[in-house]
């Protein structure tokens, strides 16, 4: 029986940086050969432990709050969360998912003393089945959001680009870009041959296109598969960030169809907002928070 990890790794289409798949293909490996080992208590405390790392708080002046000190959140404060490492919908015993961080920004955003948060980012995508929980959040949140980023790449650009404002965290080793996507078909025809199994599939007469891609994309012929899987969520990706990036130059070449920038270019190409430390994010989601006030009084 797969877990939802695995049967997101065998079914998803991915937003994610060609480095970043090419690093995560041995663990990916791992996971489906079962080689990745099974949770122990201290793996899963070692997780609860992290939580403080994933998702935590700090005072107006960017100073971060000991919860155990003091459980109650001090009036003005701002909430943090890390998407880093490769997205997926999920958590597990060994990565956050979107549905474990989505549900911590839920909270932040229903808690009277917080007047906004940051999402910290660093990550080079991940499965497309990860972006919906962030977006859904985004469009309905009450307070305002600022991304902070060191590498953010395809899946976690998508997230970034709908948040109100995205920073480069550093104009050294931060990218952006990536906007693109791409799927990996397993074909395990050959082992199951060496295993002795032989495969019969069947169609029903009325079922004639069921599968009909993946098949064909099996045989080498990726044409169908292409136009049916991948290029109408790379056109929706494209659309998304055009209209959550009005300033962005689309007419640089690849800005749109995968390639990498630098914080520097990526600011001068309208794919960022510009480059703050962690401070000064503290600072502009404090400027937003008044903003917004003083629009509803």
């Amino acid at each position: 029986m797969f877990t939802q990890s695995e049967s997101e790794i065998l079914s998803s289409s991915w937003a994610i940086s060609e480095q970043h798949a090419q690093a995560w293909l041995l663990m990916v490996a791992q996971i489906l050969q079962g080689k990745h080992n099974p949770p122990s208590k201290d793996l899963v405390s070692l997780k609860e432990a992290q939580k403080e790392m994933s998702a935590f708080i700090v005072d107006e002046h960017g100073e971060r709050i000991d919860r155990r000190e003091n459980p109650r959140t001090p009036d003005g404060s701002i909430g943090v969360i890390l998407i880093s490492g490769s997205m997926i919908k999920y958590g597990n015993y060994y990565n956050w998912g979107a549905d474990e961080l989505v549900y911590f920004a839920q909270q932040f955003d229903r808690d009277p003393a917080i007047v906004g948060q940051i999402w910290l980012q660093e990550s080079g995508g991940g499965s497309i089945h990860a972006i919906a929980p962030y977006l859904e959040f985004l469009k309905n949140k009450k307070k305002p959001v600022v991304s902070l980023a060191d590498t953010c790449a395809s899946a976690c650009y998508y997230v970034a680009a709908g948040t109100d404002k995205l920073f480069a965290r550093n104009n050294i080793s931060a990218m952006f870009g990536s906007i693109g996507i791409m799927a990996t078909i397993m074909d395990f025809t050959e082992y199951l041959k060496n295993l002795g199994v032989k495969e019969h599939l069947i169609y029903a007469t009325q079922s004639s296109y069921k599968h009909k891609s993946h098949k064909e994309a099996q045989e080498g012929n990726y044409k169908e598969f292409r136009k049916e899987h991948l290029d109408p969520v790379a056109k929706q990706f494209q659309g998304f960030v055009r209209s959550s990036r009005p300033n962005l130059k689309t007419d640089v070449e690849g800005i749109l169809e995968g390639k990498m920038f630098y914080a520097e270019e990526a600011q001068d190409h309208g794919l960022i907002d510009g480059i703050l430390d962690f401070e000064e994010a503290v600072e502009q989601v404090k400027f937003l928070a008044g903003a917004r006030s003083f629009m509803f009084q």
